[in-house]
């Protein structure tokens, strides 16, 4: 019996032992570097759209990190509806979203987008964390409030994924701003990260998710942690969170749902499921798929033939992969629309 308890006690420190190993990897492998995008990639810019103008800005984050972007706007629009400040998602900064920023400007909106600490043309060594992107988007709010040209204009925040969960937790902390979408966002980094890590390996999920949540602590003290469904809950101003059933990045089960079923008795919170949708809601459920694939196919090419990864990502069909669904960007430009009137 002795050996037996033993055998258990030491199966369990051994667990525990592995589980803080991989840990401590996954956090230095997300957290513990830059994101300066792929440089085979095809990103969009403003001189990629007709009319879209592109006046650079830049600001510095709570941590003292020099963040820069653009406020971007249509030629020709005599009358601005509004400011939208964009968060994105983790991986390539704000220009992986030009196309959409475009559409948000021509319906009359200028948009402040930027890229957050460590990622593209913004400062710092590392992105820090995903606790990071809220400190970010609060100072890009704080910018806006004070530049003479963006301060008189009503505020909407719009962010994905990384960024959705940035929209949600900085939006309770900033004052006058008139509503907030997320798309996609999850509840908390250390969830995200132990759903993708460990998947269905609980003992190991369990313990790496202390061990995120530490982390975290020792690198934004009182500021680490957020938890999207403590920010929102109870949230007095619309909020709009989208979500689709097949995201495989923000499992829709453990984010999208648990965040409809806890909330829905808030009056100020739309949420919109698409079932047929993943991680890009924005996009054609026909673009998500070929962006999906192209990207895959076009690493797997790359990685046999680095030679020639430089074609293989050329060859991608941006146009197609970046196709926007209408029915969705109107629902997200008629919630904004809809409520800076207010």
């Amino acid at each position: 019996m002795v050996i037996f308890f033993i055998a258990i006690a030491s199966i369990v420190v051994l667990l525990i032992i592995v589980s803080i190993v991989l840990s401590l990897y996954i956090l230095r492998r997300f957290f513990g570097r830059r994101y300066n995008g792929n440089p085979y990639v095809k990103y969009f810019k403003s001189e990629d759209f007709e009319g879209l103008n592109a006046s650079p800005v830049s600001f510095h984050s709570e941590c003292g990190d020099l963040l820069r972007g653009y406020v971007y706007s249509a030629a020709g629009k005599k009358e601005t509806v509004g400011l939208i400040i964009f968060s994105h998602g983790f991986g390539a900064g704000h220009l992986s979203y030009t196309t959409e920023i475009n559409t948000f400007a021509k319906h009359g909106f200028k948009v402040l987008a930027f890229d957050n600490t460590g990622c593209v043309s913004s400062e710092g060594n590392t992105i820090k964390g995903f606790d990071q992107g809220v400190s970010d988007l609060v100072s890009a709010v704080a910018y806006a409030k004070s530049d003479e040209s963006l301060k008189n204009l009503p505020i909407a925040l719009v962010g994905h994924s990384w960024g959705g969960f940035s929209v949600m937790n900085a939006f309770p902390l900033c004052e006058n701003i008139s509503c907030a979408v997320a798309i996609c966002g999850f509840i908390s980094s250390a969830d995200v990260i132990s759903q993708n890590a460990f998947g269905k390996i609980f003992p190991v999920r369990f313990i790496s998710k202390i061990i995120f949540k530490l982390r975290n602590k020792i690198v934004f003290g009182s500021k680490a942690n957020y938890n999207s469904l403590k920010s929102l809950k109870n949230v007095e101003k619309p909020v709009f969170l989208l979500y689709g059933k097949k995201d495989k990045t923000v499992l829709w089960k453990k984010n999208g749902l648990k965040m409809a079923e806890t909330l829905k008795d808030n009056p100020f919170l739309k949420i919109n499921t698409y079932d047929e949708k993943a991680h890009n809601v924005y996009l054609t459920v026909q673009a998500e798929k070929l962006l999906n694939s192209s990207f895959a196919d076009a690493a797997s090419k790359a990685k046999k033939c680095p030679a020639e990864a430089e074609k293989h990502y050329k060859d991608i069909n941006y146009k197609a992969i970046t196709e926007e669904d209408e029915q969705v960007m109107n629902e997200i430009i008629s919630f904004i629309s809809d409520n800076l009137k207010k």
